[in-house]
């Protein structure tokens, strides 16, 4: 009998914005550091990837939202989905 590797689980790990002060830099490097540490090394690098491309703020904090979950999270993803007006 083989061992099979364990994959980590796919969850979105949950992170205070506080003491990031809005510096989509620092709220990156959280999120990313965040996300290695729940072992999803490879959504750290999407993650930050994606945000360097992306051409606004507000852009770049919802695509940090959907690897983890902010005191924003539910906000963004209603306000993208046209729910929130």
């Amino acid at each position: 009998m083989r061992d099979k590797k364990v994959q980590p689980k796919e969850t979105r790990p949950r992170m205070k914005l506080e003491g990031t002060d809005g510096n989509i830099f620092a709220i990156l490097g959280k999120a990313a550091q965040l996300l290695r540490e729940n072992g999803q090394p490879e959504q750290a690098a999407e993650m930050a990837r994606r945000v360097f491309q992306s051409r606004s703020y507000e852009r770049a904090l919802a695509i940090v939202s959907e690897y983890v979950e902010t005191e924003l999270t539910h906000h963004i993803i209603r306000k993208n989905r046209g729910e929130e007006r």
